[in-house]
């Protein structure tokens, strides 16, 4: 099987395959194809050395696709086959002819020499010498051909649909596909229609002589759930962050969705209230109720948490955290605090929290409390 130069492992069993005869880029392929290998003469002789290697590598089966992603009877890669030039024939090698087959082989021979081939070059006997050669053996027979059998209209009724092959028989390579309810008109012999347009055959187990109805659409893609759900329509107005801790602002409706900042005590707030959740006006995301009190209303002192009483809180806005000389903006910053990371502290009254493992407060609108 043919590889890459620098992966030409032994193979492990006999059928070797070309498999991996090297990412070769297309320039440097194009120019493998003015080394002048013509295509071969027909002969009689149908041993020849590529022979040999094609009985090691497929038994012979020149238009083999197993589904293991090789192709042919020299089970070329797919990139080996499109790099060296092999699309100027077909799109994969086993849609190809013997012959075909063979020039690309000849090609990747200049290049990876006998060894793309790591075992069934050996078995076979292959060389550079003998393996430019012309070949002498005669053209891969085309499929066979049922005999004459009933010529009629069928209809695909496999929900699935059906595969057309390039032959009569489960072995052949799947060339295309006719969705259920499609119209085939062909000759039926030995359990396989021979498609009269001449794309090739389709099971009779897939088919029947009445309309099922119009071929199955494919199923619609689901719809993707909204990135960012919209409670319904509700109250419009304005509210102040009561919570003596601030109120976080997160990204959706809900404490699943992340927290995207903050809001400290006494701040107002416009937006629509449904489901407990506010959606502010600015488009900064959402609010709970929870920690909300109309504009007006007289809002309780903070409770001071109990001297020395500390918490372990976690970092929850995405952009980390400012750690200040003192429980405001206008105090400086004196370090910062990643994503994620925890702190121990204890809350103040006006919203921060003053750290116990460092020096330096934080903003409680942009930590969660852990535990």
């Amino acid at each position: 099987m043919a590889r890459p130069a620098q992966h030409r492992a032994p193979a492990t069993r006999a059928r070797s395959v070309v498999r991996r005869a090297g990412y070769l880029g297309l320039a440097s392929a194009a120019s493998l194809a003015t080394v002048g290998l013509t295509a071969p003469a027909a002969s009689a002789h149908n041993h020849n050395v590529w022979d040999r290697v094609a009985q090691c590598e497929s038994t012979g089966n020149w238009h083999i696709n197993t589904g293991n992603g090789y192709y042919g009877g020299l089970q070329f890669y797919q990139p080996t086959w499109v790099g060296f030039g092999g699309q100027e024939f077909a799109a994969y090698a086993h849609q190809a002819t013997k012959l075909q087959q063979i020039q690309v082989a000849q090609r990747v021979l200049q290049v990876q020499g006998p060894g793309a081939w790591p075992v069934c070059s050996v078995r076979a006997g292959l060389t550079l010498q003998n393996g430019s050669q012309p070949y002498p053996g005669t053209e891969d027979p085309a499929p066979p051909t049922p005999p004459p059998g009933e010529t009629g209209t069928w209809w695909v009724s496999a929900g699935a649909g059906a595969n057309i092959r390039s032959g009569p028989g489960t072995h052949f390579a799947v060339v295309g596909s006719a969705a259920r309810g499609t119209q085939v008109v062909g000759t039926a012999s030995n359990g396989w229609v021979r498609i009269s347009d001449g794309r090739g055959w389709v099971s009779l187990t897939t088919l029947t002589t009445s309309n099922p109805g119009t071929p199955t659409p494919p199923p619609a893609p689901p719809t993707p759930p909204p990135s960012d759900p919209t409670p319904p329509p509700g109250e419009t107005g304005t509210w102040q962050v009561s919570a003596s801790v601030g109120a976080n602002i997160r990204s959706g409706p809900g404490l699943n969705h992340r927290v995207v900042g903050g809001a400290a005590r006494g701040t107002q707030v416009t937006g629509a209230a449904s489901n407990g959740w506010v959606k502010l006006s600015d488009g900064r995301g959402w609010i709970s109720l929870t920690t909300l009190a109309p504009v007006g209303s007289p809002t309780p002192p903070p409770s001071p948490a109990p001297p020395g009483e500390a918490s372990t809180y976690r970092v929850s806005a995405p952009g980390g955290a400012n750690i200040r000389s003192g429980p405001g903006t206008n105090h400086s910053v004196i370090g910062g605090a990643g994503h994620g990371t925890q702190l121990r502290g204890t809350p103040q009254s006006n919203g921060w929290i003053k750290l116990a493992d460092r020096n330096g407060f934080v903003y409680s609108g942009i930590v969660s409390k852990v535990g």
